[in-house]
């Protein structure tokens, strides 16, 4: 890679943890500012052991009064899932759609819909504050989700009232092949930092490759997402080196950026 220190990632080396498909705009734009992005996985969506209850939920969708949609996985996921179904899709406009961020509402876009609501804390915390806000007494809520995800969501929305259907979507894996790359490239001791989009990113790694992480300390740097990856990140007795003030990987990208300044 040559280098152009006006820039400001120039000579900075970073691993990404997120799927590839997903991770490659940010990758790009680090490369676009000089930075060289090495995307090597800690987790891979696959499908869960059922859709029964996804599946339940989609054929009978005038049962709810909102549908609740926390990542562009569980976005993809209803839909696949309608379609297998033989659902319309244009049901879902007489539904309130509610997101948890931009790129989610990037992804139900590509469907020709648009959210209802998104708040401005793009995290489930956000989601809730603004649905409670709102209130949910005597609502139905879909809220399909990852296996992993925190019961934060569905537990609160009950306790105010709602019927909450939260059928898991899809799970994060760990994908066989990666542990073995990054042993590699940790092994090569230039990594500038490491960039965790969720909990999951970091809990993943630990697994696949256990103490050799306590090696990084004091050597690489560990930027989180957001709050909840960084109290995972810190539960685990490493430092969070940097954190947006809004959790999106845009914001994470700005924030690398002031960072190196």
């Amino acid at each position: 890679m040559t280098e152009d220190h006006r820039q400001p990632l120039a000579g900075r080396r970073f691993l990404v943890t997120r799927p590839a498909a997903q991770a490659a705009p940010f990758v790009a734009q680090i490369y676009a500012l000089g930075g060289e992005a090495i995307c090597v996985p800690t987790i891979e969506i696959a499908s869960p052991p059922s859709f029964k209850g996804l599946d339940l939920a989609v054929v009978d969708l005038d049962r709810y009064q909102i549908v609740v949609l926390t990542s562009v996985n569980a976005v993809q996921t209803l839909f696949a899932r309608m379609l297998e179904n033989n659902q319309y899709f244009g049901l879902l406009r007489q539904l309130e759609l509610v997101v948890v961020g931009p790129k989610t509402a990037a992804a139900l876009e590509e469907y020709k819909l648009r959210p209802t609501l998104m708040p401005q804390d793009h995290s489930a915390e956000g989601v809730l504050a603004m649905l409670l806000e709102r209130g949910v007494e005597g609502k139905r809520i879909l809220y399909p989700r990852a296996a992993a995800a925190r019961p934060l969501l569905a537990r609160e929305l009950r306790a105010a009232g709602a019927t909450v259907d939260d059928p898991v979507a899809y799970e994060a894996v760990i994908p066989r092949e990666s542990a073995g790359k990054i042993r590699t490239l940790l092994a090569g001791g230039d990594l500038d930092a490491i960039c965790f989009s969720s909990s999951s990113t970091f809990r993943h790694l630990q697994q696949m490759i256990g103490d050799e992480l306590k090696g990084l300390k004091g050597k690489t740097a560990f930027f989180s997402i957001g709050p909840q990856t960084s109290k995972t990140i810190r539960e685990y007795g490493f430092d969070v080196d940097l954190e947006p003030d809004s959790w999106t990987m845009d914001a994470l990208l700005q924030a690398m950026v002031n960072y190196y300044r």
